[in-house]
């Protein structure tokens, strides 16, 4: 902005104060307002070190309505409390620096600290538009502006009970209803992809096409009755929040879709503005032919039922030829009109069509099939001695088997890079991994065929070709530097909102999350890509979810499996993922919710020390606390579906699947609500170096239930593993043993961090073995007792 947009501001504050001065006398109440004034000031500064940006013109007014109205207003603070003043003053002569950076901006000034703007945002989004163009909120005529002319740019979520929605909301093609109370009965845990599961059959088949969308929009804005100040002066909403008593209704919406993300491809791209006045402003403004009303029918997820199956089960049998039949795995069918606990199974003459508590198990999904080319396989390696620096591999053919195992490259430190080194040396000493993408008998191309370009939630092969192609230069320049400089000019370019792209300092967990998932959905084999089809693999009616609480877990967690499949099927999934349930238990009615979730990372907490400082804690200690039943009490509270309230509840956590290569991160930074700080928990954990991880019993075998199932209910470990000899068993026999193969090291803080790998190379000379990665220097032969450290942030495992 320019000197005279910021004299315009100055206008702006002048009016307010103006306004402040006629309505507040006492200075009880003009305390107040300087309180909230400052309250104000900070929220915003406090979203600018979250995401990189705030809406600059809010906290520069602001701020000079709030150092003019204490200059104003000293005589009579002084009068009522000397020490009162001084704090104040205080307070607000320690915000001059972050004022000075927000009156910057406006002035058109960028600021040139990106460190401290990215410190807080590794949970955020780097801004899609001009950080000075973001508005907390907008008037009418300004949305009105945005959604004429830019349509397909604008997200408008309509945040009120569905009865009102229904009733009336503003009339537009991108528009989603979200009921408060769907966002409030979310666990505290929950992400956006919860979220999304909770929407799934309460708004239209529609309304939840454009809310999985919602990443793409440049612009989101939300509503309620009559949030805000009326009219169109935005400005009039700093008066609003000092005159109204009410909280801003979006906090716990606007956390989920923005910090609380399943995965970074879904992060919108833009922090959410609100409509100043709401849908009631909107009506003031435009009229009735602005509003529109919708029935029931048309906003529920079933409404397309004339156009596809009406059940999962209906669009399995089709597939399978056997819609005769009246059970699935000897599971029967039970009808609608059946009682509760009465199960009764149709006629084959006529096979109901409702939609009652029908078994939900999909087909298997097929074996993986990895695809090899037919070439010479006594080729040996060819390699140029070049510069560490080349980025294009030439035509190398394939090297001696085991060098796969032996590899030492250093990578350069591309400046704060050492987040994505030290994963990199780590994910790469997988041989599970490797070995696909170079297979013994080729490697230049063979994983090419497995690229699904027809996945839009991928990158059509460009992350997976990068990925492979940063691999085979570190095979070209064993015992040498490489530098990986296209790679990540790769990831930066198309990680969401360019995270990756600068030199800032970033979370290795984050980086990895991002490339196994952006691996996935290069290599996703079973991606489908009609919507409808999509949408009837994930849904299940709550009738379905309920005869999910009855099976034993290693059942049911088969079955949600073999659905994952359906749409999840690649070498990250069959080679990385495990799954965990999660089930919350409500302690006044019994009712109970269970979901299967899959896993790339086993986020573990650190548990407090056991006996003061004298004890460590250990790996065991944190997968106990990871599976410990919590109770969710006081503001915590579950709400419960059954007793239609919040209510005390249990919260407990199993796992049911273990993968070939198991990656677990240490949760060692917690985050301060208070300052949005983060704080890094220095605990030691001590966790096997040479010693096998035997990991079966945590392990959900055949006869574990955590439901308390009726006698008619109740299966027998027997009857269970009778049906689970008709599912495919995909790696899940016991005993689960690992071995540790690479450990991720973080010293310092967020700040100042400095990250470091131990990866074990099965050299033959034994010459190598545990080998230390710092950027480039590599360390070989260190003793295992120096790869069990404090500093461990990751660790990984292989299957043995």
């Amino acid at each position: 902005m320019s000197n005279s947009a910021q004299s315009s501001l100055n206008e702006e504050a002048a009016k307010i104060l103006e306004r402040l001065i006629a309505l507040t006398a006492k200075a009880s109440a003009i305390v107040g307002n300087l309180i909230k004034l400052l309250e104000l000031f900070n929220r915003q500064y406090k979203l600018r070190e979250r995401v990189g940006y705030c809406d600059y013109e809010i906290a520069y007014v602001s701020y000079v309505v709030m150092k003019t109205y204490l200059d104003h207003s000293k005589a009579k603070i002084l009068a009522k409390s000397k020490d009162l003043y001084t704090d104040l003053f205080k307070s607000i002569e320690a915000r001059e620096t972050e004022f000075n950076i927000v009156a910057n901006n406006i002035k058109g000034k960028e600021d040139t600290d990106p460190l401290k703007a990215r410190l807080n945002a590794l949970k955020g989004v780097e801004p899609t538009r001009s950080s000075s163009t973001y508005k907390s909120s907008i008037s009418p005529s300004e949305l009105e502006r945005l959604i004429t002319k830019g349509e397909e740019k604008c997200l408008l979520i309509d945040y009120r009970l569905k009865k009102d929605y229904l009733n009336n909301h503003i009339k537009y093609a991108h528009l989603v209803n979200i009921d408060p109370s769907i966002v409030h009965s979310l666990p505290e845990d929950a992400n956006d992809a919860d979220l999304e599961s909770a929407l799934r059959y309460k708004i239209s088949y529609r309304q939840l096409q454009i809310f999985q969308e919602r990443h793409k929009y440049e612009y989101v804005v939300m509503y309620n009755y009559k949030y805000g100040a009326a009219g169109n002066d935005r400005f009039a909403n700093i008066l609003f929040d000092l005159e109204s008593n009410q909280e801003y209704p979006f906090t716990r919406l606007v956390d989920l879709l923005m910090f609380r993300n399943k995965y970074l491809s879904s992060r919108l791209k833009v922090m959410p503005s609100f409509l100043s006045g709401g849908v009631y402003n909107w009506y003031t403004a435009f009229g009735e032919e602005s509003l529109e009303k919708s029935d029931e029918k048309s906003n529920s997820s079933f409404s397309n039922g004339a156009t596809y199956s009406t059940s999962f089960v209906d669009y399995l049998a089709k597939s399978k030829d056997n819609s005769t039949s009246t059970e699935v795995l000897g599971i029967p069918l039970v009808h609608d009109e059946a009682p509760a606990n009465v199960v009764s199974v149709p006629k084959r003459s006529k096979p109901s069509t409702s939609i009652g508590m029908q078994p939900y198990i999909p087909a298997p999904a097929p074996a993986p099939e990895y695809k090899k080319s037919n070439t010479n396989t006594n080729i040996t390696t060819t390699t140029k001695t070049s510069s560490a620096s080349s980025s294009e591999p030439s035509e190398v053919k394939t090297p001696k088997s085991n060098i796969l195992q032996e590899f030492t490259t250093g990578l350069v430190n591309l400046g704060n890079s050492c987040y994505m080194n030290c994963m990199l040396q780590c994910l790469v000493a997988a041989p599970e991994l490797s070995s696909f993408f170079f297979p013994s008998i080729t490697f230049k191309d063979s994983y090419k065929q497995h690229i699904n370009v027809n996945n839009k939630l991928g990158t059509q092969g460009r992350l997976t070709s990068g990925f492979v192609e940063l691999m085979l230069n570190m095979l070209k320049n064993n015992g040498k530097v490489f530098s990986p400089s296209k790679f990540k000019a790769i990831v930066g370019s198309i990680s969401p909102g360019k995270q990756f792209a600068t030199c800032d300092q970033q979370d290795c967990v984050e980086f990895l999350e991002y490339l196994l998932d952006g691996l996935h959905e290069d290599l996703n084999q079973m991606a489908v890509l009609d919507s409808k089809e999509k949408q009837k693999i994930t849904e299940l009616t709550p009738e379905q979810e309920q005869s999910r609480e009855i099976l034993p877990i290693r059942l049911a967690s088969t079955i949600e499996w073999e659905r994952y499949l359906k749409l999840n099927f690649s070498i990250i999934v069959d080679k990385l993922q495990g799954q965990y349930l999660s089930r919350l238990k409500c302690l006044e009615c019994g009712f109970t919710s269970t979901s299967y979730n899959a896993f790339s990372i086993l986020n573990l907490p650190i548990p407090k020390r056991l006996d003061g400082a004298q004890k460590k804690v250990t790996l065991q200690d944190c997968l106990d606390g990871f599976i410990t039943t919590e109770l969710l009490d006081d503001n915590n509270k579950w709400y419960c579906p059954k007793c239609k309230r919040f209510t005390k509840s249990t919260k407990t956590i199993a796992i049911t699947r273990l993968p070939q290569i198991l990656i677990i991160n240490f949760k060692r930074f917690k985050l301060n609500e208070y300052d949005n700080s983060f704080k890094k928990l220095e605990t030691f954990v001590a966790y096997p170096v040479t010693d096998v991880l035997d990991l079966t019993k945590y392990w959900s075998g055949v006869g574990s239930t955590l439901a308390e199932t009726l006698p008619e209910h109740r299966m027998t470990p027997e009857q269970e593993q009778e049906r689970l000899n008709n599912l495919p068993k995909r790696n899940q026999e016991p005993p689960f043993k690992y071995k540790l193969f690479g450990v991720a090291n973080h010293f310092g803080n967020l700040t100042t961090g400095h990250y470091t790998a131990y990866v074990y190379k099965n050299d033959t000379k034994q010459a190598k073995k545990w080998c230390y990665f710092d950027d480039s220097k590599v360390t070989f032969n260190v003793s295992p007792s120096q790869v069990m450290n404090k500093n461990a942030y990751c660790l990984f495992f292989h299957r043995v």
